[in-house]
């Protein structure tokens, strides 16, 4: 429990200073200049939507999808683009404080009502099993409190024939040693403890490691893990 108030506390700093009334203006000029490779309002979503290639597997309409670990700015609002989705939730432990973040997409999607939010951790996540037509976790497991837990609740809220979408920097042992503690990323990912419990339950609709030069911080993670898996119905599993 400590290890994951450490974790939060280091996020939600880290936002708070991103989101500083000052900082945007400046933000915005280093981007242009290509000095800054993530665009203010972006927690490197763009990224994994174009590592994702679109989210072209997911179905252009659904009805009830949720974005666990949402952070300030969401993965969910690039699902969004051409897609219709009848509810969407965005739930984090944070997510009261993201809302203050008022020039952002999830302040002013909650503010005209297109979302609903939920603060609770996904371990104690309140819905019902077998709720949701998309279940959405991206760069989320390695600053929780328990991963497989998480995984697992993540799985269950999944319907059958639903779509999960999973995706994670993934860490080795060598690069655990080379890099030292992360306090706002304290658990290390490794590729095949998620195949082993996701593959069994889902079947891969669009399934890819990168290799370690293609993720985002090579030195520090040896991978990139990406899955939008299809929830095996009672008859197809």
């Amino acid at each position: 429990m400590e290890r994951w108030q450490r974790a939060q506390e280091a996020e939600l700093t880290g936002w708070q200073k991103q989101n500083a009334w000052y900082r945007a203006p400046i933000q915005s000029f280093l981007h242009v200049l290509g000095m800054h490779k993530v665009a203010p309002g972006d927690d490197w979503n763009r990224w994994w939507y174009e590592r994702f290639e679109g989210y072209m597997e997911i179905p252009r309409r659904l009805d009830r999808a949720i974005e666990l670990g949402c952070g300030p700015y969401t993965n969910i609002r690039w699902i969004l683009q051409n897609r219709t989705i009848g509810s969407v939730m965005c739930s984090d432990p944070l997510v009261h404080h993201y809302l203050k973040f008022d020039r952002r997409w999830l302040a002013a999607a909650h503010a005209r009502r297109a979302i609903l939010v939920d603060e609770h951790p996904i371990e104690e996540c309140p819905f019902d099993k077998e709720t949701f037509d998309l279940v959405v976790l991206i760069n989320v497991l390695d600053h929780v409190r328990d991963a497989l837990l998480c995984i697992e609740v993540a799985a269950g809220l999944t319907k059958p024939g639903g779509y999960l979408v999973l995706g994670q920097d993934l860490t080795d042992e060598a690069d655990a040693r080379r890099t030292g503690e992360d306090v706002a990323h304290p658990i290390r990912i490794h590729h095949e403890d998620l195949n082993v419990r996701l593959l069994t339950e889902f079947s891969p609709r669009f399934n890819k490691v990168l290799e370690r030069a293609e993720g985002r911080n090579p030195e520090a993670h040896y991978g990139t893990y990406l899955l939008i898996g299809q929830k095996f119905t009672k008859t197809s599993s």
